[in-house]
């Protein structure tokens, strides 16, 4: 058995004062103690300064474009991003293997700063390998847009073709759309579930999709066509960005989808590219999930899950570090529908347990030195 202390745990939304943890050998959590005296100095106890908290879940990344890290300007906005990208598929000359080295040391540093699972959204062959051998929980999220020569269908069928090559090497993964300014409706609505293929297929588990990420998305049209197209029976639906989204799109994405919906920000990539984030007041207001990602090296100039939280803090200081802290592990985990053993610290999950220093106690803030880093 595994037994770890600190001067607080935040689980759940809940912060526990003097807490004690057990864990089985392999992380299972076996028992939760909470007050206990004599926190730091306790037998057969490992003490950890400042605050424990579950592995945390980045909800959004781009794993495969860790290499792109410093090609794009920040600022600009959408289109100058997008075209950006463009170029650099078409003209960079960076060899597969160095891309997959990238995303290999990207892989290592989440898990050493505590990152127990990941909603990737993925179109390239040369990260498998990085997620087969990682010890992260990677949920592959196979984004798909309007591909040349290829009718709608043909393009729904050979992203349903990638997932199953991940299920084979025994990893997550589900057919996605992309965005709608990349797709045309048809296939929209085949991987938002709405339809299914000409040969019967339909497009399930678990969906995530740019949504209100630019000022030139910010209209009504977007909005009817992602609602008219992402169906309420997937297991679970994630509007990433979600930056211009009115009051109406959010209430309306409550109204279709219910429970199942998550809005995840990406302050840090939302600053990069837009100079905005989400109106997380507006979300907290309506009682919807958030989660955190981080996007990737094409649009943030660090994965960090704790410069994240950072942000949010310093743009929305009265919300309480515990919950801030639930966006980026439980948030997470409902969303990507792995709850049931990431997320919190309960009896019986195995989510892994990380120690975040520089913590303000007394306040219980973070400070400009928080930092966070895996002890379990």
């Amino acid at each position: 058995m595994i037994k770890i202390a600190s001067h607080y745990l935040v689980s759940g939304g809940i912060l526990i004062k003097n807490p004690v943890i057990t864990l089985s050998e392999d992380g299972t959590i076996v028992s939760v103690e909470s007050n206990v005296e004599n926190i730091d100095s306790l037998a057969d106890v490992k003490f950890y300064s400042g605050v424990l908290a579950p592995g945390m879940v980045n909800s959004h990344s781009h794993l495969e474009y860790s290499y792109v890290e410093g090609k794009i300007s920040q600022g600009g906005g959408l289109p100058h991003f997008i075209s950006s990208i463009i170029n650099i598929k078409q003209t960079d000359n960076t060899p597969d293997s160095e891309k997959s080295a990238k995303a290999q040391y990207i892989d290592a540093k989440m898990w050493s700063d505590g990152v127990t699972a990941v909603g990737d959204h993925n179109n390239n062959d040369y990260v498998y390998e990085v997620k087969e051998k990682s010890d992260i929980y990677y949920h592959s999220l196979v984004e798909l847009f309007d591909m040349d020569g290829k009718s709608a269908d043909e393009a729904f069928h050979w992203g349903v073709d990638r997932a199953a090559v991940h299920h084979s090497k025994g990893l997550a993964a589900t057919v996605i759309p992309h965005a709608t300014y990349t797709m045309d409706d048809r296939i929209l609505s085949l991987c938002g579930g709405s339809v299914a293929s000409e040969s019967g297929v339909k497009a399930d588990g678990v969906l995530s999709v740019h949504f209100k990420e630019s000022v030139e998305m910010a209209g009504a049209e977007e909005s009817k066509r992602i609602f008219s197209s992402i169906s309420p029976q997937r297991d679970s639906i994630m509007l990433v960005h979600s930056i211009y989204a009115s009051a109406d799109d959010i209430n309306k994405a409550q109204e279709i989808y219910g429970s199942k919906l998550t809005i995840v920000t990406c302050p840090l990539s939302n600053i990069y590219i837009e100079n905005n984030i989400t109106d997380i007041e507006y979300l907290r207001s309506r009682g919807v999930r958030i989660a955190i990602g981080t996007d990737s090296l094409s649009s943030n100039r660090v994965i960090s899950m704790i410069d994240e939280m950072k942000e949010l803090q310093e743009r929305y200081p009265n919300i309480e570090l515990a919950e801030i802290v639930k966006w980026a592990t439980l948030g997470g985990a409902e969303a990507l529908c792995i709850d049931s053993w990431a997320g919190s610290v309960e009896v019986g999950k195995r989510p892994g347990i990380i120690n975040i220093t520089g913590v303000d106690l007394d306040a219980m803030k973070l400070t400009k030195n928080s930092s966070t880093k895996r002890i379990v």
